[in-house]
């Protein structure tokens, strides 16, 4: 009884494997077909648009930043009444 159970469970696993075979022989022609290249190009041209404006937006921060501390430091150079000492 059990090796007439395992003789029916063998075909079944062997078309199991083929079918997981056949999947991979699908991805790796998809795979082929993809411009690998072109994607890597793409993406470095986006990450270094992405990076300038960024770096764009930490400048005009910077720039803010400067002109709040000079506004403050000319603040405290006046006296109470708002006139330079």
């Amino acid at each position: 009884m059990v090796i007439l159970l395992l003789a029916r469970a063998l075909p079944r696993i062997e078309d199991e494997s083929s079918a997981f075979s056949s999947r991979k022989d699908k991805m790796s022609n998809i795979a082929k077909h993809i411009p690998f290249d072109k994607l890597d190009e793409s993406m470095n041209l986006t990450l270094h648009k992405i990076l300038r404006r960024v770096k764009v937006s930490i400048m005009k921060a910077d720039n803010l930043v400067t002109n709040k501390l000079k506004s403050f430091r000319s603040d405290s150079k006046k006296d109470g009444n708002g006139l330079p000492m």
